[in-house]
């Protein structure tokens, strides 16, 4: 792991999600695990044009994990579920903790 890639870790900015139920892509490609990078206030503005709150979750999501709202249509609500609750450790305060 190269210095960079380390001190982002160390921050916490990337997190790893392992999927309990792999899911098959359109490109024919398994998916057995998404990466998760933390949310700025610019990706909050991209997505704020959307008004169905769904919409505007899978768009959120597709910023952080780099994949197509399509590819994330594919996945286990289950698995769905734990990138949720990876998203709201992420916006935890550390009052919240």
């Amino acid at each position: 792991m190269n210095e960079a890639k380390q001190m982002q870790a160390d921050l916490g900015v990337h997190t790893v999600v392992k999927l309990k139920y792999p899911a098959k892509l359109a490109t024919g490609q398994m998916l057995e695990q998404v990466t998760l990078r933390r949310l700025c206030v610019g990706d909050l503005r991209a997505v704020s044009h959307l008004t169905n709150e769904v919409e505007q979750e899978l768009a959120l999501f597709a910023r952080m994990t780099g994949m197509i709202p399509e590819d994330l249509d594919c996945l286990d609500l289950a698995d769905w579920k734990q990138l949720q609750e990876t998203f709201r450790r992420f916006t935890e305060s550390d009052q919240d903790k």
